[in-house]
């Protein structure tokens, strides 16, 4: 199977992060091609430009060998899938979505693409959006949820694997999934959140969906002249792994947006 540099795919691009990240991929006129593959298409309108890139796919994440494509899959792989337990019913369907579809997904991924001769690693640049406290060990469902899978992610065996650790996710238009109550209690305290600091604290889901475009163009791990939180090479697989925290999220952007005004 071959994989094109000059393209893209995005899985969860119906959700916030997701749908931001479609509309910058095709806005930054960095791919030749944008493929998403989801449950659903993205619901596009005028604020997409550059739609004659965008191919969408349907897929049956409970029948990935069968629905996802064998060919031709992007070098570069954005990955916001995800739920709450609410929303998915009980905990068991939050973790089905939230994390075995990624890695059910994410392990597909690596079995087709071309590998390393020498390391015999997957040529793919895995992105993720997990979440601030992600931690295998903790006792929360979520937290724990998206440790395990930032653990999982980085042991497969692709090349890279950044992941973004963002704050409380500020929504630009509503969910195309509905709203969240809890999100909307803490849209309440926005404000105060961001007077003890913005960076610490939140973070738009235009913000984070642009700097893991950045990143995800970038052959380098300091992106925008940002050093990630966290850089090491996983003992297991080898793979460079790369945790980005919600102030380089912001830093990534700001650099960015300041040197384009130069």
């Amino acid at each position: 199977m071959s994989i094109p540099k000059n393209s893209c795919l995005i899985f969860g691009g119906t959700g916030a992060v997701g749908k931001c990240l479609v509309r910058d991929a095709l806005a930054s006129n960095a791919f030749t091609r944008v493929l998403t593959l989801g449950r659903r298409p993205v619901t596009t309108d005028d604020s997409f430009t550059n739609t004659s890139v965008l191919d969408q796919k349907t897929v049956d994440f409970e029948n990935i060998a069968s629905t996802f494509p064998t060919d031709d899959l992007p070098q570069v792989v954005y990955c916001s899938l995800a739920t709450t337990r609410a929303l998915a019913g009980s905990a068991a369907a939050f973790k089905k979505i939230d994390q075995q579809y990624v890695l059910d997904s994410a392990r597909y991924i690596h079995e087709k693409a071309p590998k390393d001769p020498e390391t015999g690693k997957s040529k793919v640049h895995f992105l993720y959006c997990s979440s601030a406290n992600a931690n295998a060990n903790s006792f929360f469902l979520y937290t724990k949820t998206k440790g395990e899978t930032e653990k999982a992610l980085a042991e497969i065996g692709f090349e890279r694997v950044s992941i973004f650790h963002p704050a409380y996710l500020k929504v630009v238009e509503p969910r195309e999934s509905g709203s969240r109550y809890a999100e909307w209690v803490l849209d309440r305290a926005v404000p105060l959140l961001e007077f003890v600091s913005e960076k610490l604290t939140t973070v738009s889901v235009a913000t984070v969906a642009q700097s893991m475009r950045l990143v995800g163009t970038s052959d380098s791990v300091e992106v925008e002249g940002i050093k990630p939180q966290k850089i090491e090479v996983n003992p297991v697989s080898k793979s460079m792994v790369t945790i980005y925290n919600n102030a380089n999220i912001h830093d990534i952007v700001n650099n960015y947006a300041a040197a384009s005004k130069l």
